[in-house]
């Protein structure tokens, strides 16, 4: 009877390991046309941390990654700031983020460098001295195609939200 249990347990056991794909290899090389995107795809900051800071400015950095293999030469990226007739803002309180106001972009361009897979685009986002509070400005940015390689479809618009503060 123990011979049969003990049978019985080695074959249950041997169907569990051959049926799950514990031992499979699995291919994942992207094969599509590389593309760029960011990552991620939104962040938020708050001005009231500026305020308690005592800080006139925070540097948001924002990841551009290239989707596919690594190139041998250098990738220049450019993104720019969608006008507001672009944008879809959601939520009463919601406006449109102005440059020189509530951020300032210091560069509309990077490059990813040979060898690599990203590089940071950066915004600064303003402590202002408004009485803002309870409004949230929306700033997108939009990647753009460059040398052949496109922005993701899904992955091109960054979205900024800046929680304004009573001053």
């Amino acid at each position: 009877m123990k011979i049969k249990y003990t049978v019985l347990a080695l074959g249950a056991i041997a169907l569990l390991l051959t049926g799950c794909d514990l031992f499979e290899q699995r291919n994942r090389t992207f094969d599509d046309d590389p593309r760029i995107e960011f990552f991620p795809t939104s962040a938020t900051v708050s001005e009231s941390d500026l305020d308690a800071s005592g800080s006139e400015a925070t540097s948001v950095e924002i990841e551009v990654q290239l989707i596919g293999p690594q190139r041998n030469s250098e990738l220049p990226v450019s993104f720019s700031a969608l006008t507001p007739a672009d944008t879809s803002l959601s939520g009463p309180n919601a406006e449109v983020a102005e440059e020189g106001v509530h951020y300032n972009i210091p560069s509309t361009s990077s490059t990813i460098p040979a060898g690599s897979s990203q590089t940071t685009v950066s915004v600064d986002v303003l402590n202002n001295s408004l009485d803002d509070g309870g409004t949230n400005y929306i700033l997108f940015l939009n990647l753009q195609d460059s040398e052949g390689v496109a922005a993701a479809e899904n992955l091109s618009t960054y979205r900024l939200t800046i929680r304004g503060s009573d001053e």
